[in-house]
């Protein structure tokens, strides 16, 4: 009985061909899911499809863009503005306040006083400013006064130089007091004077006036340190410093910018007939204002009185040599 049934219901599944073809499909769904992991969580099942672009691989799929890879980009929260405003003027009035008072006051006024003081100090021992102040204390007569000397030293009598209490007067005051307005003056002169003719010469450059300045100041240099180490060598005892020579042996600027500006209008004729009359009149002055320097009315043996007149002699000849040297070459 089993047996039979069994095979009429197999048959009858054979002999029915219509039974699938007539029995409706489910309809297929447009989506159809994906096999999930039990062991993997679902993200943003509910994130709409879009077909027109690329799906944006990773988590938190939204409308909004994506934030950069790194850090977590944040807004630090920093104080309101008008609160720096505030504290800033609160302590700017707080330091007036605080400066306002007396006894602030005269602490920075001691401490600056101690501080030029200790500037003052460190200063004087390399650049003797205080002896400066003296060979720059002159007037406009002075100026007048010395070029003229300069110039005329013949009919000059007196050459002596004035003391009040030991102490030499400033230059307004002694016309026979050496400075260093006039030497200074000359030399800057000098650089002008020599950019002038060159360019009225058509030689001018910018690099020939830095040379010449810087020539001018090694011949300077070189000639003071000869005549310190003469003194030295022939042992003489001078009132002489180093200031002092350097200011007569400054004076020779005066006679080239004159030989110089001669130049402009008589050529080399006026430079040397300048230059020739300048030097005698520079070697007279210097060997009548030294004179009394070096050789003085205290006695000294006749070797001693022979050296000093050399010494005098070869400061004196060796100006119109350097006048030459110095500004041949710019005519």
């Amino acid at each position: 009985m089993n047996y039979n049934h069994s095979n009429a219901r197999r048959g009858k599944r054979l002999l029915d061909p219509s039974a699938g073809l007539s029995a409706p499909m489910p309809p297929m769904p447009q989506n159809p899911p994906m096999p999930q992991n039990p062991y993997m969580p679902v993200y943003n099942q509910q994130a709409p499809m879009n077909h027109d672009a690329m799906p944006e691989y990773g988590f938190n799929i939204s409308g909004q863009a994506p934030p950069p890879y790194g850090f977590n980009q944040q807004v630090p929260s920093y104080p309101a503005p008008d609160n720096q405003g505030g504290e800033f003027v609160a302590s700017s009035q707080f330091a007036t306040q605080l400066l306002s008072q007396p006894v602030v006051t005269n602490m920075a006024v001691q401490y600056g006083n101690a501080l030029v003081g200790t500037g003052k100090q460190h200063l004087e021992k390399y650049v003797p400013v205080t002896a400066l102040k003296y060979y720059f204390a002159v007037n406009t007569d002075y100026v007048f006064g010395k070029l003229m000397l300069l110039f005329f030293p013949f009919t000059h009598k007196d050459w002596s130089v004035k003391y009040e209490q030991d102490v030499p007067l400033q230059p307004r005051y002694e016309k026979n007091a050496p400075d260093m307005y006039i030497p200074t003056m000359a030399f800057f002169t000098y650089v002008a004077t020599a950019g002038l003719v060159l360019g009225m010469h058509e030689r001018f450059t910018h690099e020939q006036l830095g040379i010449l300045a810087s020539s001018a100041l090694a011949w300077g240099v070189i000639e003071l340190l000869v005549h310190t180490v003469s003194l030295y060598v022939m042992n003489l005892q001078t009132s002489l410093t180093t200031l002092d020579l350097l200011a007569y042996c400054g004076y020779k600027y005066v006679g080239i910018n004159a030989a110089l500006l001669i130049s402009l209008l008589f050529r080399k004729y006026g430079y040397y007939v300048m230059l020739l009359y300048f030097s005698i009149s520079l070697a007279v002055f210097l060997m009548r204002s030294l004179k009394l320097r070096v050789i003085s009315n205290s006695s000294y043996t006749a070797s001693g009185n022979k050296r000093r007149l050399y010494f005098i002699l070869f400061l004196a000849g060796i100006q119109p040599l350097l006048m030459w040297w110095l500004s041949y070459h710019l005519i």
